[in-house]
């Protein structure tokens, strides 16, 4: 990982080089995460008043779709208002394009996605084009004294056509209304940190019907680990004392899963035309539809800082179980750091 950073003036910041992103202010992020392997970016910041812009464009990598190319480019917009000093409220937008089409056109970095300017993509709907795929979304914070709430939204796909149309076959759980949400509150009183956090994403979000077009790099997620389809609760509690850190990380998540030629909707890396309840005219799709999988994971960890390192110790342990398994796995780690990193992946 690097990164090089050119002040141009008062205003604006070029940012470039090879490394992770994270938009939002809590544990998980619905929008974009750093739990993907790095990518090469170019990233412009403009800050005037109590408005902060970002632009960034990289390049990521679907590694198993070799006959058709793996590269799929990327534009993302984030525009962070201030409303007041305590009170921020941000808009997310991203498009994602795959640089070859199964037809062996090279697309390359379309120029016209190069435009700095947020909001551009619902234009491009309004002219009927697929190029891309878009997810858009929203992010807030409140701060009040020693309290942070915040949250997120995230909407990947709307399909409200057939209803509009009054499609005497539409039914509820239409499964190209794709969409997430996050709530959460953060707080440090004396020492103590504490977080709660509740992560919802519908199935088929995140998803695309061209593989190389779903958000991801790497074989990895580029939002929530856990792909789509589950409900997530998260609570860390932390105890700093001199130089001793104790720390109690929890995260229970409910979770549908595949079992074997199925698709409903958790794994991003499956075209959305193979659903298994109904392909293109999928309906009655809901949260923790296949196999319902239950996953906690508990990991305490006591830590002393020196001069430079630290000294820690961490236990991890989960269990995930449903219908078809009953899995139970537990890490143990003593070791010395230099900066604070997870031992363990959550999921």
């Amino acid at each position: 990982q690097f990164n090089v950073k050119y002040l141009a003036n008062r205003f604006i910041t070029l940012d470039f080089g090879h490394g992770k992103q994270f938009v939002g202010d809590g544990y998980q992020s619905l929008l974009l995460s750093d739990l993907a392997s790095t990518y090469p970016y170019v990233k412009f910041t403009t800050k005037f008043g109590p408005v902060k812009y970002y632009n960034l464009y990289t390049t990521f990598l679907n590694p198993n779709m070799v006959d058709y190319g793996r590269k799929k480019h990327a534009a993302i917009h984030y525009l962070d208002f201030a409303i007041t000093k305590k009170l921020h409220f941000g808009i997310f937008e991203s498009i994602l394009w795959q640089a070859k089409s199964e037809e062996g056109v090279h697309n390359g970095y379309e120029l016209a996605y190069l435009n700095p300017i947020i909001f551009y993509r619902p234009v491009e709907f309004s002219k009927k084009s697929n190029k891309g795929n878009a997810l858009m979304g929203a992010n807030f914070k409140l701060e009040c004294q020693t309290l942070m709430l915040y949250g997120q939204f995230v909407l990947d796909d709307l399909n409200i056509s057939r209803r509009k149309d009054s499609d005497q076959n539409y039914q509820d759980g239409f499964f190209q209304n794709k969409f997430g949400c996050q709530l959460g509150v953060k707080a440090k009183i004396k020492g103590v940190d504490f977080l709660l956090e509740y992560n919802q994403v519908q199935p088929y979000t995140y998803g695309h019907r061209t593989i190389l077009q779903n958000y991801s790099h790497m074989n990895q997620a580029l939002a929530h680990p856990l792909g789509a389809n589950f409900k997530e609760l998260v609570n860390i509690f932390k105890v700093r004392n001199g130089k001793w850190t104790y720390q109690i990380k929890t995260i229970f998540a409910k979770v549908g899963l595949d079992s074997v030629d199925t698709h409903y909707g958790q794994n991003i890396f499956e075209s959305d035309l193979e659903a298994s309840t109904g392909g293109q005219y999928s309906y009655g799709n809901f949260n923790g539809q296949g196999v319902s999988t239950d996953i906690l994971s508990f990991q305490p960890e006591v830590s002393f800082k020196f001069q430079g390192f630290d000294l820690f110790c961490s236990v991890y342990y989960r269990i995930k179980e449903s219908d078809l398994l009953n899995q139970t796995s537990a890490f143990y780690s003593l070791g010395i750091r230099t900066f604070p990193f997870p031992a363990f992946q959550d999921y």
